[in-house]
């Protein structure tokens, strides 16, 4: 899980949603922290198909799984099964 969130946010920096001195706890929001909008998230949910290699179900695009760290941390462990 650790793993996953690490990677989540070397993405971030990576492609600059987040500064490098940021720090996000796992339950932040990054909707509500500016960290991600609408266009950001569809690229985001591209990069994690690939990089893992799944494909996220329509039903699966909520708040709830890709508002935080925690929240996609634990979609992506649920679909990599």
């Amino acid at each position: 899980m650790e793993q996953i969130k690490n990677c989540l946010i070397d993405y971030l920096k990576a492609n600059s949603f987040m500064d490098k001195d940021t720090h996000l706890e796992d339950s932040d929001s990054l909707t509500q922290n500016g960290i991600i909008d609408s266009i950001g998230l569809l690229e985001l949910i591209d990069y994690i198909t690939e990089k893992y290699s799944i494909e996220i179900p329509e039903e699966m695009l909520t708040p709830e799984n890709f508002d935080t760290l925690q929240g996609i941390s634990n979609m992506i462990q649920k679909l990599a099964k």
